[in-house]
């Protein structure tokens, strides 16, 4: 078929002059495939932006090779030079949105709003606050994220700055060429997209309360003004629970760690055996320690459970509604970047072997006495709680003026209370 239609195409240009037919037969001259490698430069059309795919561990050399272009292209360096660089259209697979990606641990970030041309992409959208990734998988009806960045000249510095819990990192001139992000956006799999805002000026809920009995320095501007040297004081407000015993009334602080030492971390407590118990309106929950897991089994378990609710996540594809809820959540800031290394990277290796803690967060059943609590002893056993989540980081639990978001799923809270081994 095609071949025969090639030869009526050809034959059918014979009557025209010969000018005719060279510019018939240019129009139509077959062009090669635009699709190359994974990670390689693709065109489709000229008037149309480049697009590359992200991949861990490599540099953008298509950056440089878009600058080169561009700046040899234009004879005038004055004006809109500088500022009118062009566009490149980034796709990230959804499974480097984490914060296990190798360049995101390693702190690959240099730069404020303009970074350099080898500062990782995905720490970017996280500096800049387009994405906020958890160690947990995204969701999977969500195929990848696209970025649009422009190609800036080389800056005569770069300034480190602290955003959205994530520090960049200064530096001098660079050699090569820079970049911004311009525009980000969800791909959502079966179609549809999701546009993200920037998120320049987040700051996360503070998590610190000081004890009273914490050391404190006092310094010579503090010293002038009376009222910085009071005595911190803290408003407790009581409630009746809903077995009618009193509970303190739920507060950030009330769950904040107590102090910069780890004993007083709130993560601490429940490893040494306390139980937090939560409650809402209507229903009590429980938040304990579970056990100890490496980075490669805690990966496995978050992906068994992936696995699990695919099914029932792909019914809900169609609905726009509840899945950019569900994406909004996941993309929630969860972990800061960790400090970089001597040698400034860390290898998969010794991730995989990392140990950390993980919790369990459960709905009592019923709402006991403590008195009986303490004799069925705590946490309460199987029977008599239903475990929504298990295998939580602590950095999934994460705290709100009015209640806690506890993987996707905020809970409202009215009341708290630490239960401890007598």
């Amino acid at each position: 078929m095609l071949k025969r239609s090639h030869r009526t195409r050809k034959s059918s240009v014979k009557h025209l002059p010969k000018p005719a037919q060279e510019e018939y037969v240019t129009a139509h001259k077959p062009r090669p495939c635009p699709f190359t490698e994974s990670g390689q430069l693709r065109r489709l059309r000229e008037s149309e932006v480049p697009v590359v795919v992200y991949n861990v561990g490599e540099c953008m050399q298509e950056l440089i090779k878009l600058w080169k272009e561009y700046e040899s292209s234009q004879p005038d360096k004055s004006g809109e030079f500088a500022s009118n660089g062009p566009t490149l259209e980034v796709q990230i697979p959804a499974e480097y949105v984490t914060a296990t990606n190798r360049r995101v641990r390693g702190g690959q970030l240099w730069g404020t709003d303009i970074y350099t041309d080898d500062s990782d992409l995905v720490a970017v959208l996280m500096h800049t606050g387009y994405c906020r990734p958890t160690s947990s998988p995204p969701p999977p009806t969500l195929q990848e994220l696209r970025a649009t960045i422009r190609v800036l000249p080389s800056q005569d510095y770069y300034t480190s700055k602290l955003r959205n819990n994530v520090r960049s990192r200064s530096w001098g001139a660079g050699i090569g060429c820079s970049y911004k992000v311009e525009r980000c956006y969800i791909l959502k799999k079966g179609g549809g997209t999701i546009e993200l805002e920037p998120s320049l000026t987040h700051s996360s809920e503070p998590t610190l309360a000081p004890m009273a009995v914490d050391k404190s320095m006092t310094t010579r501007a503090a010293a002038s003004n009376g009222q910085r040297q009071q005595r911190f004081v803290r408003e407790v407000t009581i409630q009746y629970n809903l077995c009618n015993e009193p509970w303190i009334k739920y507060s950030i602080s009330a769950v904040a760690d107590k102090g910069l030492k780890k004993p007083l971390f709130t993560s601490a407590r429940l490893k040494k055996g306390e139980v937090l118990y939560l409650e809402t309106h209507s229903s009590r929950y429980e938040l304990c320690f579970a056990g100890e897991k490496t980075m490669k089994e805690f990966q496995a378990s978050q992906q068994q459970h992936s696995s699990s609710e695919e099914a029932k996540e792909m019914d809900n594809n169609n609905n726009s509604v509840m899945f950019s809820l569900n994406v909004f959540r996941w993309l929630r800031w969860r972990k800061p970047l960790p400090h970089v290394t001597t040698d400034g990277e860390k290898t998969d290796t010794d991730s995989d072997n990392s140990v950390i803690d993980v919790f369990r967060w459960s709905r009592c059943k019923k709402p006991l006495p403590q008195k009986l609590m303490r004799d069925i002893g705590f946490p309460l056993p199987p029977d008599h709680v239903e475990v929504l989540e298990e295998n939580l980081d602590w950095e999934d639990v994460q705290w709100s003026q009015t209640g806690v978001w506890i993987a996707g799923k905020e809970y409202t809270l009215a009341r708290v209370h630490f239960l401890a081994p007598s």
